[in-house]
């Protein structure tokens, strides 16, 4: 019997053993490192490899680099001197496109999860309004809300400031809409929202603000793993031609958020941006309810007045006693939305609306957007 009890011992054992060297795994190299010079070296080990090569946001007009194979297999490469950013990266080894495994950080953009990692060269700088520092930190949380609009339970990704949950203040809040092919995940993974958040805070560049990211397509209700489709993001299956029920529906969000945290009510305590899809929505939903928001950021992405249903709509929010307290253009020199938004803020300049806008280097990227949210979130609420 004892023999037997062994057996069955040294049998789970063996069993167990391989789960547990997976959690004990360690990379093989060290990649990314950023160097005192601030260049960054990556290495990636593979023997077999015949060609290895990077691919990556900091290279010049995201071209595609040979890394050099070196002793024991090991492939590396570094960079000229980088400034302070989030820069995402891949390998591409053999023509196949893989993931730094020796990289624990990776996003998901709709459907490509990529590695990527941040570095500052100095305090303050973009990279460094990217990264969590000693300073108070707000809650991220993940909630469900009921759209009695569109018949269905839908997903928000809510950020609250430092000090919410023990408090008794109001707060304003800032709705934070996502672009094509992205949901409710996407401000705060891939444009680093709680990052800013806190470190705008904390510097009171910003003041104290709730941050509200729903998901902007009424089809999915969440992201992937959450959605009741369990769908596979696409630009296409992620976007919604119509802002129409965003316009409608917009309204439940609102109620929701003023009826469960703690709100300051009033347009002069309610903002609304988005980029690409989520600035056309944006610009759309304030529009259709003209009043209701104070602050209102277009991030690569607007709604025209070429029509007379869309001038008398922009005229009602810009009438004197609803007009925004801030109407805020931003897009990218190199962006092919550009020229809709010039012709936004001509129109806007031409009838006398108040309307300030920004031009950024690059084209349509998170790069640019998460630079708009960091100058937009010291701008309003003020």
């Amino acid at each position: 019997m004892k023999r037997i009890l062994i057996l069955a011992l040294s049998l789970l054992i063996a069993q167990i053993a391989p789960a547990q060297q997976a959690l004990s795994f360690r990379a093989p190299v060290v990649s990314p490192e950023i160097n005192a010079d601030h260049t960054v070296t990556f290495r990636y080990r593979n023997p077999k490899a015949v060609s290895v090569k990077i691919s990556g946001d900091f290279l010049p007009d995201r071209t595609v680099a040979d890394m050099v194979e070196g002793k024991d297999g090991v492939w590396t490469y570094t960079t000229e001197p980088l400034e302070g950013e989030l820069y995402l990266y891949n390998f591409i080894v053999d023509g196949e496109r893989r993931n730094d495994p020796s990289n624990m950080y990776m996003n998901r953009d709709i459907a490509t999860w990529t590695s990527f990692f941040t570095m500052s060269t100095k305090q303050g700088d973009k990279g460094w309004y990217y990264e969590t520092h000693d300073v108070p930190h707000g809650t991220l949380s993940k909630v469900w809300y009921r759209s009695n609009t569109l018949g269905a339970d839908r997903r928000l990704t809510v950020y609250t400031p430092a000090g919410y949950e023990k408090g008794k203040d109001k707060y304003p809040v800032l709705y934070l809409l996502h672009g094509s092919g992205g949901d409710e995940d996407a401000w705060a993974d891939l444009g680093r929202t709680v990052q800013i958040l806190d470190n705008l805070i904390a510097e009171g560049k910003a003041k104290p603000m709730i941050v509200v990211m729903p998901n902007g397509v009424y089809y999915n209700n969440a992201a992937p793993g959450y959605a009741v489709n369990m769908f596979q993001p696409t630009m296409r299956n992620s976007r919604s031609d119509s802002t129409v029920e965003i316009e409608q529906s917009f309204p439940d969000i609102i109620s929701f958020i003023e009826s469960t945290y703690r709100v300051a009510k009033g347009p002069k305590n309610r903002a609304i941006a988005g980029l690409s899809m989520g600035g056309r929505q944006s610009c759309s939903v304030s529009r259709s309810h003209p009043g209701t928001f104070g602050y209102i950021g277009m991030f690569s992405g607007v709604v025209l007045a070429e029509t007379p249903e869309a001038e008398a709509a922009l005229a009602r929010q810009m009438a004197p006693k609803v007009a925004p307290s801030l109407y805020w253009i931003g897009v990218g020199s190199a962006d092919g939305v550009k020229v809709n938004s010039l012709k936004l803020k001509e129109y806007c300049e031409k009838k006398g609306y108040p309307v300030e806008y920004y031009e950024s280097d690059g084209g349509h990227i998170w790069r640019n957007w998460r630079v708009y949210l960091t100058i937009f979130a010291q701008k309003i609420f003020k």
